[in-house]
């Protein structure tokens, strides 16, 4: 049952910081970095499937999602002035992982994007989550549990290099675990950005904080 019988948390933001060479066009969260040669990208791939498995599927039961989720890479593009610039792929009626951040059992920041309108818009209810919802993971038979801390709503279409580059800082790797999922903001015109940051949850059902 989709839920719309309580409010949405929306925290509009918007940090200012050196300009960077980053964009955001469609619903595809720009690569904040130039990528990795291919060897050092096979390299890193290998070493985290030794460590842990890929993540196969998620659920938020709270907005009835339950959805596969598959490994997203990047593609280059170019700018209407003829900068060429990474932009990440998005999947197609699944998730994306992007293969640069965290897997799950690992430390760091596991980033998975998807659309809100088209192709399944899995993620089109993304904006009825409230802090304490669970997400869950799954790698296999393997259950990781994630709990909503954070539902932000920040300006994409008439951002300035500096707010994007602010934005693009959401799909980096922090020194806390966290799980976060990003979008396109709202569902008719696609103007911000969604990013929903969830918690690891301990066998005892706690949620670790930020620097926990």
């Amino acid at each position: 049952m989709r839920r719309t019988d309580r409010p949405s948390i929306l925290a509009y933001f918007a940090t200012l910081l050196l300009a960077a060479s980053v964009a955001l066009a469609g619903c595809s969260p720009a690569q904040p970095s130039p990528p990795a040669s291919a060897q050092t990208q096979q390299e890193i791939a290998a070493t985290s499937a030794a460590q842990a498995a890929l993540p196969d599927r998620l659920e938020i039961p709270g907005i009835d999602v339950d959805i596969p989720v598959v490994e997203l890479g990047w593609h280059a593009a170019t700018t209407n002035d003829g900068a060429i610039f990474s932009e990440w792929d998005v999947a197609e009626y699944a998730a994306g992982w992007h293969k640069n951040s965290a897997l799950p059992g690992q430390p760091g920041n596991i980033v998975l994007s998807g659309h809100n309108n088209i192709l399944g818009a899995v993620f089109r209810e993304l904006d009825q989550l409230r802090a304490g919802d669970e997400a869950i993971l799954w790698t296999g038979d393997e259950r990781h549990v994630y709990r909503v801390d954070q539902v932000l709503i920040v300006p994409e279409k008439n951002a300035t290099a500096e707010q994007r580059a602010a934005n693009a800082q959401w799909i980096e790797q922090f020194d806390d675990d966290r799980l976060t999922l990003v979008s396109c903001w709202p569902r008719n015109n696609n103007t911000h950005r969604i990013i929903v940051v969830a918690r690891p949850v301990d066998s005892a059902g706690t949620a670790h904080a930020a620097g926990q």
